[in-house]
């Protein structure tokens, strides 16, 4: 019997509520396809269990009241090739350059902020909390939204690839290939290989997603649509105005960093800065950090050219943008990458950012908490940034060099601030280059303050030249959406995905999509694989969750030091926004305090979706 249209309303209000009380816990942030079996609970997880169960059962009724989207596709009448793919360098990998190589590079950057950005029709992309009454629409602007280019060749074969980073919560692979449409003839005139686009994952910035805008409204108003088939068509989640906008923009400035391109030199070097300035968040299950700041410095032979420092951390953006009593979370920044930008700037260099594998990993001062007021959250991100740009400006020299160097001894940037301490006004600061440790000691009065007792030296690494040669395969992958939420979202048109319907082998219906994964080389001093959405950093060096996660078995499909080798790093968020992945055997919808990345996630198996897709990529590199 066909539902009621007042029975579906009820039901969606209902189901409105859970989804918003999932949002409002979390920061959000998706081979070939077999069938799933559900995985059982590890031993000890009977409670968790249950609730994974039965949130399951919640979420699948819900997904199901709605027919498919305008994404969705019948995968026996849709064509799951694209046109605006690019599947990286031709030919062999190579292991030596070319007599004649040298690298060439070209940099540019834009503002994403549009003149009217405060008008009421733009929204802030990173958190839905009640602190925000549940919409984030934009009311000021801190500082920049921008996107950052760069493009590469080795000028072996002339083959060049275009890398922009946007400064935003995410960009769908779907809005990435309308990018690439725009650049299709400059493309192939120029012999562009690859065009890949990624987010910094910044939760202070425009929404280009789709799950952060006048939610609540645009649900209802779909879900309404959707459910009763009264014709109207499904609201976008995203402003079509603005993503247009900021499609020109960023094809406009890849256009501008190919043109950019001059000859030079390329160095690489890279540094454990520790895990104090990571915080992990990270499930119970997992034990990983993955604390190196990578380094990449383009000095052009033009002497009078600017140039360029490329950075690859991985820590979230996730500060200026968070909703609290002192904080609208309604006003644009660009968080920490913002101010990384800004001292490297003003240190001279072009400035290009790669975040990494992140799920679950933020940003934390512990070893440089100066005392340094922060009154505003933002300042807070600005400490941050500034250290990470000092860390990366001084990875080569010695502490005394620092010392000399006023931009990176910091002590003028802390000389600003009246520091208010227990016992009096301190004049030994924590400086980023030290690391101390402290001791708990007893002012005259009696209050105990933390005094330093150890004082660890900073220790300069080696800058290697980076021989020209830039080796780069991308392939598509297919991987299960399993979570109905997810589906849900993707029924009412909220973000920018293509969907296919099929039927598994048990006959039972089955979702998927379709997403980028890369392998990339340079010379043979850097190799990263490049995956999109939030990875667990488990799934790229091994750790406590693939060993035995929630379900109590162990990831079963191979790692990324594995199938590259130990060392390798990880440019996440790439070409795609599909939230977190974990392991399929530390996946759990029961624990949300603990497993919240589940709720903001494909599903299951995207995990080893993307790692057996990395298994097929490794053999085809190999096969050339």
């Amino acid at each position: 019997m066909k539902k009621s249209k007042m029975t579906k309303v009820l039901a969606l209000v209902l189901a409105l509520t859970l989804v918003f009380s999932s949002f409002g816990a979390v920061t959000a942030s998706a081979a070939s396809i077999a069938a799933p079996t559900t995985l059982a609970a590890g031993e000890g997880n009977i409670l968790v269990s249950f609730l994974d169960t039965l949130l399951r059962i919640v979420f699948d009724w819900f997904a199901n009241l709605f027919p498919n989207g305008p994404g969705f596709t019948q995968k026996e009448d849709g064509n799951t090739d694209v046109e605006e793919f690019y599947a990286g360098t031709t030919g062999r990998f190579n292991t030596t350059p070319d007599a004649n190589a040298q690298w060439h590079l070209g940099y540019a950057n834009a503002s994403l902020i549009p003149d009217d950005v405060t008008n009421g029709e733009y929204y802030i992309g990173g958190y839905i909390a009640p602190e925000n009454a549940f919409t984030n629409v934009v009311e000021g602007v801190i500082d920049d939204m921008m996107v950052r280019c760069i493009a590469l060749k080795d000028g072996v074969t002339g083959e060049t690839v275009l890398f922009g980073t946007i400064d935003c919560i995410g960009i769908t692979n779907g809005d990435i290939r309308d990018i690439r449409a725009m650049l299709k003839d400059f493309a192939t005139q120029n012999n562009i290989v690859a065009i890949n686009i990624a987010s910094t994952h910044c939760h202070s910035c425009l929404d280009t997603e789709g799950l952060w805008t006048n939610n609540l409204v645009k649900l209802l108003t779909n879900g309404i649509s959707s459910g009763t088939q009264n014709g109207n068509e499904l609201q976008q989640g995203t402003n079509p105005k603005y993503m247009a906008f900021l499609k020109e923009k960023v094809a406009g400035a890849l256009k501008a960093a190919y043109n950019d391109m001059k000859p030079g030199t390329l160095t690489f070097a890279q540094k454990d800065i520790g895990e104090e300035y990571f915080n992990n968040k990270n499930r119970p299950t997992s034990d990983t950090i993955m604390s190196q700041l990578n380094r990449f410095v383009f000095t052009p032979d033009d002497k009078s050219a600017r140039p360029t420092m490329i950075i690859n951390i991985a820590a979230h953006p996730d500060v200026a943008g968070l909703p609290t009593s002192s904080n609208s979370g309604r006003e644009i920044s660009g968080d920490y990458v913002y101010y990384c930008g800004e001292l490297l700037n003003k240190a001279g260099y072009n400035f290009m950012f790669f975040n990494g594998a992140i799920a679950g990993i933020y940003m934390s001062r512990g070893i440089t908490g100066d005392g340094v007021d922060t009154p505003k959250r933002y300042h807070e991100s600005m400490r941050y940034g500034h250290e990470i740009a000092r860390l990366a400006l001084a990875l080569t020299l010695t502490e005394e060099e620092i010392k000399a160097d006023p931009l990176l001894n910091c002590a003028d940037e802390i000389a600003q601030y009246d520091i208010g301490e227990v016992g009096g006004k301190r004049t030994d600061y924590t400086l980023w280059y030290k690391k101390y440790t402290y001791k708990t000691a007893v002012d005259n009065n009696g209050q105990q303050y933390e005094q330093i007792s150890a004082i660890n030296s900073w220790q300069p690494v080696t800058e290697t030249v980076v021989e020209p040669y830039l080796n780069l395969a991308i392939k598509r992958v297919e991987v299960i959406v399993s979570n109905d939420l997810i589906q849900a979202v993707g029924k009412l048109n909220m973000a920018n995905y293509d969907v296919f319907e099929s039927k598994d082998v048990n006959g039972k219906k089955l979702y998927t999509t379709f997403t980028e994964i890369g392998y990339i080389e340079f010379g043979s001093k850097f190799r990263a694989v490049m995956l999109p959405g939030e990875i667990c950093q488990d799934l790229i060096v091994g750790g406590s969750s693939v060993r035995m996660g929630v379900t109590g078995e162990p990831f079963t499909h191979s790692l990324v030091c594995d199938i590259f080798g130990n060392g390798t790093m990880c440019f996440g968020l790439m070409n795609d926004a599909i939230g977190y992945v974990v392991p399929d055997n530390d996946y759990t919808m029961g624990d949300p305090a603990n497993h919240y990345h589940e709720l903001i996630s494909l599903g299951q198996y995207v995990a080893s979706g993307l790692m057996d897709g990395l298994e097929e990529l490794k053999a085809e590199i190999d096969a050339r």
